[in-house]
């Protein structure tokens, strides 16, 4: 009996049927990361190595016939036309990859111009010059496509100048921008005319602002130390001019205005224990306010040299400490030892709560970790996004003075922290700058040296509450100062 062999194209269908049963009996999830799992990977390893931006061409096509695939699986079309589909993906992805060498060598130049313009988010605020940027890119990465290095390579510095001229101008919109047109509202509203003298201040620090830039755009903290106080002195202007119009408007409110600022005068004459009288004007009273600020410098000074002293006897205990130690081991000697450390610890103990009493409880607490202990100023705050210090805590930051100078030789970390709202990234930097701007503000007020504080932004990363709710990103938002004290150096 003559056997009957199937033929191949019979097999070929039954395979085909087999396999699809398999594949559809699989969950939709599972079968799509069996189809497209592979691609997915080498789409990652190409972003990774910045082929979508050296190969843009070949990435293209590889993104068009990708989405193409997607939504041929999502209509249900059949398996074998996809994994055809994904395999001339794989294919032009391979071709980027192999760009990517040459590219990176290439334009490596230009690949670091760009991220710096990125870095300053060049494309919000240099828009035209950015895009004009990545057009010539687009244009020299296509010619390395081709194999025309030459003609890519005389792209080059083009493409540098552009995205450094973004750069440059992305920075001066983030940093001078604002005051710029704040400028153009004081202009509007005469203080040119009315306020020239605190106009021209403003003036001058807003081009001495940007001369930093034009000179050094890695000088930004500079920079944008001289622009925050061209705003104030733009705002004093503004303010100034308005008083000055309104004034000149209504002669008889003259006495209200001088009278005003009496009262507020007296009021802090009184804070500070004598009347104040204007029968000569103001210039008695605010000598008589100058005199007292001497004398409470003066007092603090005592106090300062009153806590090195302690200091000083905390040194001599930890002395004798060490003849103890020295001396033959014995009951005595132990029971000094606990004596001496009972001592320490008063002495610590007494330090601290003399700290505590230093603060009310509203604007800031002080927790103990360990040999440490933290003094969190619940009571600052800084304006959205911002690192500029208000003045309206300068009190509050004298009275850390005051703490911090209770512990001469104690190095110290100013901690920033913020809520898990917006970028990672850009929280971490903002916390930074925050700690740093507290930093800087102590070094200048406190003639401390550089060396004993140290700036950290944890950002996001150290919540004491919950991000779910506005009072707890309220809490997670702030700054701690970590004192480092172990107790037998106090």
């Amino acid at each position: 009996m003559t056997s009957v062999r199937p033929s191949l194209t019979f097999c070929t269908f039954v395979i085909t049927c087999v396999l699809s049963t398999a594949l559809f009996s699989q969950s939709g999830s599972e079968l799509k990361e069996s189809l497209f799992g592979e691609t997915d990977k080498l789409m990652v390893q190409v972003q990774a190595e910045q082929g979508n931006v050296l190969s843009p061409s070949n990435y293209k096509k590889a993104l068009n016939k990708y989405t193409q695939a997607v939504n041929e699986f999502t209509d249900g079309k059949r398996i074998r036309d996809i994994e055809k589909k994904l395999g001339e993906v794989r294919s032009l992805l391979s071709q980027c990859l192999k760009i990517t060498g040459p590219g990176k060598t290439t334009f490596a130049t230009a690949l670091r111009a760009r991220e710096d313009a990125l870095k300053t988010n060049a494309p919000e605020y240099a828009k035209e010059l950015y895009d004009r940027a990545e057009s010539e890119f687009l244009t020299a990465t296509r010619k390395l496509e081709r194999n025309d290095v030459k003609g890519a390579k005389n792209k080059i510095q083009t493409i540098n100048s552009l995205y450094r001229q973004a750069e440059l101008s992305a920075i001066k919109v983030s940093v001078i921008g604002n005051v710029r047109n704040l400028m153009h509202q004081a202009k509007d509203e005469e203080v040119d005319k009315y306020t020239p003298i605190t106009y021209a201040t403003a003036l001058r620090l807003l081009n001495e602002s940007e001369s930093i830039l034009n000179s050094n755009r890695r000088s930004e903290s500079s920079a944008k130390e001289k622009a925050e106080q061209a705003e104030i002195e733009t705002k004093h202007a503004i303010f100034l001019t308005r008083q000055i119009k309104r004034l000149r408007k209504n002669q008889g409110e003259w006495e209200n205005f001088i009278l005003d600022r009496e009262i507020f005068i007296e009021d802090i004459a009184q804070e500070l224990g004598f009347a104040a009288h204007f029968d000569e004007g103001m210039d008695r009273p605010l000598k008589g306010i100058l005199k007292i600020a001497k004398i409470l410098q003066r007092e603090k000074r005592n106090l300062t040299e009153e806590v090195q002293q302690k200091n000083i006897e905390l040194e001599q205990l930890n002395e004798t400490l060490k003849k103890y130690r020295e001396k033959e081991a014995g009951l005595q000697a132990e029971l000094q030892e606990k004596q001496y450390r009972l001592e320490v610890k008063r002495k610590r103990e007494e330090l601290i709560r003399s700290v505590e009493n230093m603060f009310e409880s509203q604007v800031a607490v002080v927790l103990r970790k360990g040999d440490d202990f933290i003094i969190r100023l619940i009571g600052l705050t800084f304006p959205s996004g911002n690192a500029t210090i208000k003045p309206e805590f300068f009190s509050l930051l004298a009275t850390v003075q005051r703490a911090l100078r209770k512990f001469p030789n104690a190095p110290f970390t100013i901690e920033g922290h913020t809520d898990a709202v917006g970028d990672d990234r850009y929280n971490e930097n903002l916390s930074f700058e925050r700690a740093h701007a507290i930093k800087q503000y102590l070094l200048a007020n406190m003639g401390l040296e550089d060396s004993r504080i140290t700036a950290l932004g944890y950002g996001e990363t150290r919540p004491i509450a919950s991000n779910e709710s506005a009072q707890g990103r309220a809490q997670n938002r702030r700054i701690d100062i970590v004192i480092t004290s172990p107790q037998e150096t106090l």
